[in-house]
């Protein structure tokens, strides 16, 4: 009996298998072929209609790679825009054919075969993710797996002595934004999925990695859960929930902003790196869209995002509601760097990164969109609350202590604990 269940499957998979190679629908590169001419995704030239070639194709690490030639006329952009188009397309699967061939050979033939042949019928094939990019050719990266959805932290993200922080993991490895390099970013995504999370590691990696030389201003205006922990911190320089006080702390950054870059440059010197002055600002504002309606507020962030560089005020600006009122055009063009997890819609997408791809990300914490120059599906590292406050502990330099215990008399201005200095 086993061996007639052996004999018939194996055989019956082999048979579908040759059919749907000879058929072309176990052939990826055919595959896409097919799902541009389905889609429409064609040009009509001399009363022909054209689509992609393939030139040549390779194997990748954990895929392959297609390379094709584009017809004239066909956008790359119209394409990378549909390219859920594809990946729904390359992960569509023929219902009678579940068996692979690869999986029949784990089969033990005992007793238990009936079910361990149930189990791989019934066990769902890993979901197909591609990559594409326009060099003059169009090359698909087809992975035969998903990207992995958890990274943990450790020190080993941490580039110290730099101004360069990781932002997320690729396939290929870690990738960072280095602020003395692209200065400003936008964050932008729905809640829960991984806003505020990236927001603590950056000040924690910032904190960790230039501990003498950074300078925090956190604008913490969903009710201060995000930034809280940091407010005490021998680098935060200024710490409100509050949208008025916000208004009060861009005011002041602006007003040192502008006295830096004028000693820089009285100094000789174009800007703050130049200079070799080793102190940067960040100021981190998160739920951005809570001061969008306060015009004049809006018109400091936007004059720290064009003359900040200059002298080493970054701002980091984050919101889950992108609009072209929470992300003004001018604050926009002065900060092309973007970091965008899932959103909504496709309208969303077009106002916080630029294009379309966000409203399309798997519903994964932590998974997104950056795009500097070029756009990379990333997956950020998760650090946990705990592991944040045993790496800023040793910062700390206020503490609350209780009514009864002595009262330092360099009590914090406008807050209603006393506070006690800690030795560093």
């Amino acid at each position: 009996m086993f061996f007639e269940i052996f004999t018939t499957t194996l055989m019956g998979s082999l048979a579908g298998y040759s059919y749907l190679k000879k058929s072309g629908i176990s052939n990826d590169a055919d595959k896409i072929q097919r799902i541009f001419n389905n889609a429409g995704m064609t040009i009509r030239e001399n009363g022909k209609v054209k689509t992609i070639r393939l030139q040549r194709k390779r194997k990748i690490e954990g895929g392959m790679e297609y390379v094709y030639q584009l017809p004239l006329g066909m956008s790359s952009k119209d394409i990378i825009d549909k390219k859920h188009l594809l990946q729904d397309g390359l992960n569509v699967k023929d219902k009678l054919f579940q068996l692979s061939i690869k999986g029949l050979f784990t089969i033990k033939w005992d007793k238990t075969v009936i079910k361990q042949l149930k189990d791989l019928a019934e066990t769902k094939s890993t979901q197909k993710e591609i990559d594409i990019e326009f060099d003059g050719m169009l090359k698909v990266k087809v992975f035969n797996e998903r990207m992995k959805d958890h990274y943990g932290w450790d020190k080993s993200y941490l580039k110290l002595g730099t101004w360069s922080i990781s932002i997320g993991n690729t396939r290929h490895g870690i990738v960072r934004h280095d602020f003395d390099e692209h200065k400003h970013l936008i964050i932008a995504g729905a809640t829960g999925y991984g806003k505020s999370a990236i927001l603590k590691l950056i000040v924690t990696s910032l904190i960790l990695q230039q501990k003498e030389n950074v300078n925090l201003h956190l604008i913490d205006l969903k009710g201060g859960s995000a930034f809280q922990r940091f407010k005490n911190l021998k680098q935060t320089v200024s710490f409100t929930r509050d949208p008025k006080e916000a208004k009060e702390i861009l005011k002041n950054v602006q007003k040192e902003m502008n006295n830096c870059y004028q000693e820089i440059v009285d100094e000789g010197f174009e800007d703050i790196k130049e200079s070799g002055r080793k102190e940067r600002h960040f100021i981190i504002i998160d739920e951005a869209a809570d001061i969008a309606d306060d015009q004049s507020c809006m018109e400091i962030v936007t004059d720290i995002a064009r003359r900040g560089r200059g002298a080493g005020y970054y701002l980091i600006y984050s919101t889950q509601y992108p609009s072209s009122q929470s992300i003004p055009q001018q604050t926009k063009r002065n900060i092309p760097s973007r970091l965008c997890f899932v959103l909504d819609d496709a309208t969303a997408s077009q106002t916080a990164l630029g294009q379309t791809g966000a409203e399309d990300l798997p519903l994964l914490p932590g998974r997104g969109i950056y795009k500097n120059v070029k756009s990379q599906v990333v997956q950020t590292p998760y650090i946990s609350n705990k592991e944040i406050q045993k790496q800023i502990e040793p910062h700390i330099i206020f503490k609350p202590v209780k009514e009864d215990e002595h009262k330092h008399e360099g009590q914090k201005k406008g807050g209603s604990n006393t506070f006690k200095l800690t030795p560093m």
